[in-house]
């Protein structure tokens, strides 16, 4: 139900004829009916717009760039998506140059591309180089020789190239719905000269951080410890670490000694015995189980049994399952305030 909802073409023209006198003709195709007709139509457009326009100005309704707006009102901008970096090892003759911008990719229908930010030489055979993806977003946490093509321009002597190392640090642009979290998160906890609060605003200001929490005083006065997570609901990088540890030193309170510290991730290894109608199924009961981890990281102490359960069920194919152990037991998993589950192995075997 909205403000104007019942402001419809209907109950408008009926509105405007019931005004004209009785004694005029007021029938559909009439001179009358025909003339307040597309106006009436043009108010009842107006009035859905009002209503948008209502929608578009509270933060819990709005979207897009009218949320951003709400936002930036508390100074809260969105934040941007952040381009994974690693390592990319080429392979050719010795003493050939790997230039600063040499793009390669993975292999795969929609491939991801990454570019070199430095130039190397080749010796003995090979030379690894630093790279960062070309598009920001955690796409580009890519696993362990996902990298095989390479683009390079009126270069020869390249045999082949690969990531002998993982891709990682890539985050998406923030979501509206992340966004609106960190504005109610803003407005229901207010920010004061170097509260806990603060802390924790500070440390989310940096782009690759989802969530923060601050204990004051955790190694005597003066002593403020900040716990961070990724935006992929895991521990970050060192070198996102080190980011929100030199941005929250510019901005704290001089006396303030602060530790920044990564959350410690917990594997959280499955074992079952599953029944299907057809199909592999482990790869969906590995993504559903992550995806239910990811759910519940920083914000609940227990990875509960039944859901693990629940998970392998919504997988495709799957009618049932016997023999689950979490963590080699039939039992929930306790999380400390620091603590979140990350997916480990995953064994399931068909019968």
């Amino acid at each position: 139900m909205t403000i104007f909802d019942g402001e419809t073409y209907e109950a408008i023209l009926d509105r405007m004829l019931a005004r004209i006198p009785s004694d005029v003709d007021k029938r559909e195709g009439s001179v009358a009916y025909d003339m307040l007709a597309p106006a009436a139509l043009e108010l009842a457009q107006a009035y859905m717009e009002a209503d948008n326009v209502l929608d578009f100005s509270f933060a819990d309704s709005t979207y897009g760039e009218y949320l951003e707006r709400r936002a930036e009102e508390r100074g809260l901008n969105r934040r941007e998506a952040v381009k994974a970096i690693g390592k990319v090892t080429f392979r050719g003759i010795d003493g050939l140059e790997i230039p600063t911008g040499t793009r390669v990719n993975t292999i795969a229908t929609e491939p991801i591309y990454f570019v070199t930010t430095e130039t190397g030489e080749v010796t003995n055979g090979e030379v690894t180089v630093a790279a960062e993806a070309e598009i920001g977003g955690a796409n580009g946490n890519i696993s362990v020789g996902e990298i095989a093509e390479y683009e390079v321009t009126e270069i020869y002597g390249v045999m082949s190239v690969t990531n002998n190392t993982a891709f990682s640090g890539g985050a998406d642009e923030e979501s509206d719905e992340d966004l609106y979290a960190r504005y109610k998160e803003n407005v229901a906890k207010p920010i004061t000269s170097g509260n806990k609060y603060q802390y924790e605003s500070w440390a989310k200001e940096i782009n690759g951080i989802y969530a923060a929490t601050c204990y004051p005083l955790w190694d005597g006065p003066g002593t403020v410890r900040v716990v961070v997570i990724n935006t992929e609901k895991r521990a970050p990088s060192s070198t996102l670490l080190a980011e929100v540890t030199a941005h929250i030193e510019e901005m704290r309170p001089v006396t303030a000694k602060v530790t920044v510290e990564g959350v410690k991730e917990i594997p959280v290894d499955v074992t079952a015995t599953i029944t299907t109608t057809n199909g592999e199924s482990s790869a969906v009961i590995t993504e559903n189980i992550t995806k239910y981890l990811a759910s519940i990281a920083f914000s609940e102490s227990i990875v509960r049994y039944s859901q693990i359960g629940n998970a392998i069920l919504d997988a495709e194919n799957v009618i049932d399952y016997t023999d689950l152990k979490v963590n080699g037991s039939v039992a929930n998993i306790s999380l400390g305030s620091d603590e979140v589950p990350v997916i480990g192995s995953v064994q399931v075997t068909t019968n």
